[in-house]
């Protein structure tokens, strides 16, 4: 009986680090008890930003050849700062704002850039004698004036110091918003606007007017082309 006695603790203390061990894989498989997940896990997704860089990078990277809606960095960027920010998030699919560009350029442009990236783009819409529910709430001429004013100035809030064209006229094109929106419902808008856009339309004065916005240089070029009556590029047939 004595010799028994003295076994059973042995065998007792010779488990006990064994079931520590199992215990603690355990607990490392399941995370731990501070519930942080396997070691091996992988990072979450970086969130996608509802800013300019953003919608830039990935509209300049999935709208491209016949897609594209900039023709460069410069003009996108230039553009994107007209657009509504608000309470607008990267997963909405509609509305006239920044969020609704940053969802369109992202995955859905690069599955279906034909669709997706006029939604995306600065009209934020197919141009079409309909209107359209994508990024342009319903009018693309909101959009269309928004840039226009922000690039050319108006009669009523000229661009500072009033720069002029090369003829010393004044470059605004528009006494205001509501005229600008006014003037451009007459506009032709059954012909899709690309970078290449010209003729009397309102996809040629959009794409001069995103250009325009870039500096006051450039709008002293290229905001004499976006008013009425048509000038220069945007006189003529439309096309494409």
């Amino acid at each position: 009986m004595s010799g028994e006695s003295l076994q059973t603790p042995l065998v007792s203390t010779s488990m006990e680090p064994m079931r520590a061990i199992l215990i603690l894989a355990l607990l490392a498989g399941c995370g731990g008890s501070d519930g942080d997940g396997p070691p091996d896990a992988e990072p979450d997704a970086t969130p996608v930003a509802l800013d300019c860089p953003t919608y830039c990078g990935q509209i300049q990277a999935n709208c491209t050849g016949t897609n594209a809606q900039y023709p460069d960095m410069a003009n996108c960027m230039a553009t994107c700062g007209t657009f509504t920010v608000g309470t607008s998030m990267v997963t909405d699919t509609s509305g006239n704002t920044l969020g609704c560009r940053v969802y369109h350029s992202g995955a859905p442009a690069k599955t279906a850039p034909a669709m997706h990236c006029p939604h995306a783009g600065p009209a934020g819409d197919q141009l079409t004698a309909t209107p359209q529910g994508g990024c342009s709430g319903g009018d693309a001429c909101a959009s269309f004036c928004a840039l226009e004013i922000k690039a050319c100035g108006s009669v009523d809030a000229p661009l500072p110091g009033n720069p002029r064209d090369s003829t010393n006229n004044p470059i605004f094109q528009y006494q205001n918003m509501a005229n600008c929106m006014s003037v451009c419902a007459g506009y032709d808008k059954t012909h899709v606007y690309s970078t290449t856009s010209a003729g009397n339309s309102l996809a040629c004065r959009l794409r001069h007017a995103t250009t325009a916005a870039i500096s006051v240089a450039n709008a002293m070029t290229e905001c004499p082309y976006t008013g009425m009556p048509p000038t220069g590029p945007c006189t003529g047939t439309p096309t494409p």
